[in-house]
């Protein structure tokens, strides 16, 4: 049976970085899979009410006026 993964691309700080790697190499997984258990840890104890916050920018978008989104996220107005 076929599993739909989807690509992320992900920055982080260089120290940061390194600290995931060395974190995920002590735990005998790639970083990939490290991150991939962090998310699914945090998104579960989300919904059981115990953490997170829910961001509703897929059900109530904010509207910035902007039309060219990501793209110009980063620039000065």
């Amino acid at each position: 049976m076929a599993i739909s993964e989807e690509r992320l691309q992900l920055l982080l700080p260089k120290r940061l970085k390194i600290t995931l790697q060395e974190k995920a190499r002590r735990m005998g997984l790639s970083v990939g899979e490290y991150v991939r258990r962090v998310v699914e840890k945090d998104l579960n104890e989300s919904h059981a009410g115990q953490s997170g916050i829910c961001f509703p920018f897929g059900q109530t978008p904010i509207h910035t006026g902007r039309k060219r989104g990501s793209v110009d996220h980063n620039r000065p107005e």
